[in-house]
């Protein structure tokens, strides 16, 4: 991990006045729901000295996924929101493509990228839905993202797990974190779960702490791998 000890007060306060304007601008250009609306930001990233309603260092420690990621693995984050923990991701990892509609999300992830020096690392201001590549991951996150209270999610269930089946690599794993809803009322999630049983097998099931939002102080977790 990168110590801020490695930038200077000034070059910290320049990079963080960066972010602060693109978030600005969102809350005055971006239409849609905002996350995190309070502070700005949605992730938090102790490696740049930024705080956020969900720290991206405790969320992947309480996940425990390192275990299944490889020096030789690519991945995708659908979702990334403004790149913090997909930037995290990348140190265990070859390389990590993240997709997020917000373009001024997608201006703090490369920005951040950029400050960081990373090579690694590349973000695409897209929907899930119009997302193309013909690449195959080893590795894909979906992070309380397969509905969004904003409305801009236009797959159905079937069609969201369907285009992650076709981009995950055999054996590959599926990280799967539970929207709000779906975490304070389990049975609401019980038909997505036969529908990812039927393409999937279940590795590993748990409750995992989040702090955002405050009503729902765990979501569950579930690490998934494709036969």
């Amino acid at each position: 991990m990168v110590s801020l000890n490695k930038f200077s007060k000034q070059e910290l306060e320049l990079f963080h006045s960066r972010l602060q304007k693109h978030i600005d601008e969102q809350k005055k250009e971006w239409k849609s729901f905002i996350f995190a609306q309070q502070n700005g930001f949605y992730q938090g990233f102790d490696e740049i000295g930024i705080d956020g309603c969900r720290n991206t260092e405790k969320r992947f420690d309480r996940y425990n996924i390192e275990n299944y990621l490889k020096k030789d693995h690519n991945a995708l984050d659908i979702g990334c929101n403004c790149g913090f923990f997909t930037i995290h991701v990348s140190k265990f990892i070859l390389n990590i493509d993240g997709v997020e509609l917000n373009p001024y999300l997608i201006n703090i992830s490369n920005e951040t990228k950029k400050f960081l020096q990373l090579d690694d690392v590349n973000f695409y201001n897209s929907s899930f839905e119009q997302f193309r590549t013909d690449k195959k991951y080893d590795v894909i996150f979906s992070l309380a993202n397969d509905e969004t209270v904003d409305g801009l999610t236009k797959f159905t269930f079937e069609e969201y797990i369907g285009k992650i089946n076709n981009l995950l690599n055999k054996n590959g794993f599926l990280f799967w974190e539970t929207v709000s809803p779906d975490t304070f009322e389990p049975e609401r999630f019980k038909p997505k779960l036969e529908s990812l049983k039927k393409l999937f097998t279940i590795i590993e099931d748990k409750m995992v702490e989040s702090e955002y939002p405050i009503n729902v102080p765990k979501r569950r977790f579930l690490i998934f791998q494709k036969e």
